[in-house]
């Protein structure tokens, strides 16, 4: 088990740092749920988490295939993801198809052909989706930025 977490003043000096951090102790001890940094990663999550990127780029990643590879049953990695991540499997992957349409565009594709590529179905898919994160128009944003190489 990790030592235990010590409270100390952090470098940006905030008068209520100290407050915040022991008020956050008595809510971790008093809901048994500790910090992230004790918490260690499943080897599942992490393989999960590697091996996501390369399904990204063959199709749709679906949770089965992704078990599979992870040598557990759906229901568990689901249940471990969700509990280890913080959000479920199928926000993380939606999260990472918009992080390698957004890579894909700043190398230079189109926006349709990003999204083909980060698995959307079409563009307007892809628009949508991103809207709703981002609250605007990927090709508002592809347009305002002067994308460095």
């Amino acid at each position: 088990m990790a030592a235990p977490l010590t409270f100390t003043k952090p470098s940006n000096g905030h008068e209520h740092s100290v407050e915040a951090a022991a008020a956050l102790k008595i809510v971790e001890d008093w809901t048994g749920q500790r910090s992230a940094e004790e918490i260690p990663i499943h080897p599942a999550v992490e393989m999960a988490i590697a091996v996501i990127p390369t399904l990204l780029i063959e199709g749709p990643v679906r949770l089965g295939v992704v078990a599979a590879a992870v040598h557990l049953s759906p229901s568990r990695l689901a249940h471990l993801f969700s509990a280890q991540v913080g959000i479920p499997l199928r926000p993380y992957v939606r999260w990472q198809r918009i992080q390698h349409a957004i890579r894909l565009v700043a190398a230079g594709e189109t926006l349709t052909m990003a999204a083909h590529s980060a698995g959307f179905t079409d563009g307007s898919h892809f628009t949508r989706v991103f809207r709703h994160n981002f609250g605007t128009a990927p090709s508002t944003l592809a347009a305002a930025i002067d994308w460095l190489p």
